[in-house]
């Protein structure tokens, strides 16, 4: 038997993003996008830990909202 802990499901990937972090562009899978307070955000994997961050974070996108 195998057993898997610590797993978490992630919704599909809907969209990537690049980042510039320091000082090289890192491309970042985004899984959600929301207007938040006229403000839009994406929930974004690794390096932002699966957090809703907000689209000024990334310098292009192939997001569309």
């Amino acid at each position: 038997l195998l057993f898997v802990s610590g797993c978490q499901t992630l919704p599909p990937v809907q969209c990537t993003a690049t980042a510039s972090i320091g000082g090289q562009d890192t491309t970042v899978q985004i899984y959600g996008v929301r207007k938040q307070a006229n403000q839009t955000q994406y929930y974004a994997g690794n390096p932002f830990g699966w957090k809703w961050v907000s689209k000024t974070n990334f310098t292009q996108s192939t997001c569309e909202k």
